[in-house]
């Protein structure tokens, strides 16, 4: 009778086998694809801490799944900080941190001065650099995760969002440095670049084209969505589920990569599209 070598305990298998309930910080909690990945983490059982600068939406959300609110804003000095140690204190261990706040300034790249895009820069990657580097030592300990949210914006070129885009594709590169000098220590690090999500973000952009030609915001969705394979927006829970499986056992050994969710539409050749029958 032969058997086959025994296999190597994952870092899945030690938390698992520990008994340890796994804890994660989500930060722009409050709504949209925050909120969604909060939800779907609870519903695994995990511990969650929602981070964000409304208090009353967090509050909201946070009591009707079962999370923590704190109301910090990680782009101050030392809100990192006080968000780790708050998390420590209330749970013991972080197994995973969820970069999801962001703001988007669209405009012309002459037209939008330092100030646009230092707001943009410091929201999108400076306070998620300060959050990851302050959450590192409790990521080694228990060998856990990061996920950033980013956008189609960080892999793809557009017009009026320069600013946008340097910092998602800024948030990448960080995260798949972070996947190169920290492996060593069992830590994780990876990148969703979502497509056009309905979220309140996006509803509020597309309202204001929809003003302009007006047009209802459904119209401007199916417009936005026309060259896209999937011929739609995603909701929330669609990149959250992602999300969710990136911060699972079963992507134990995904790490550095950047993963589209985006009904295929980084795929499309354009130029292409002229042959295509109706």
């Amino acid at each position: 009778m032969s058997f086959s070598a025994p296999q190597a305990m994952t870092d899945a298998d030690r938390v698992r086998n520990s008994g340890a309930r796994r804890c994660a910080i989500v930060t722009g909690g409050g709504t949209g694809i925050g909120a969604a990945t909060a939800l779907e983490l609870r519903q695994d059982g995990w511990d969650v801490v929602i981070c964000g600068r409304r208090r009353a939406q967090i509050e909201s959300v946070a009591s009707d799944i079962g999370a923590e609110a704190l109301a910090v804003d990680i782009t101050a000095d030392g809100g990192a900080d006080r968000l780790v140690a708050s998390t420590l204190e209330m749970f013991g261990r972080i197994d995973a941190v969820v970069l999801n706040a962001a703001i988007a300034r669209g405009g012309s790249f002459a037209a939008q001065g330092d100030d646009v895009w230092r707001e943009m820069l410091e929201t999108n990657l400076i306070a998620a650099a300060r959050l990851a580097r302050a959450a590192m030592p409790a990521l080694i300990d228990s060998r856990g995760s990061i996920v950033g949210i980013a956008s189609l914006a960080a892999l793809r070129a557009s017009s009026l969002l320069s600013g946008y885009s340097a910092s998602k594709a800024g948030l990448g590169l960080m995260l798949q440095s972070i996947a190169v000098e920290y492996g060593k220590y069992g830590v994780r690090a990876n990148l969703l670049c979502p497509g056009l999500i309905r979220t309140e973000m996006s509803a509020a952009s597309l309202t204001t084209v929809a003003d302009a030609k007006g047009i209802s915001l459904d119209e401007a969705y199916e417009i936005a969505t026309r060259n896209v394979p999937l011929r739609r927006a995603a909701a929330a829970s669609e990149v959250a589920g992602v999300a969710r499986f990136m911060l699972s056992d079963a992507a134990s050994y995904l790490t550095g990569a950047i993963i589209p969710v985006d009904g295929g539409a980084s795929v499309v050749d354009v130029a292409a599209l002229i042959y295509e029958t109706p």
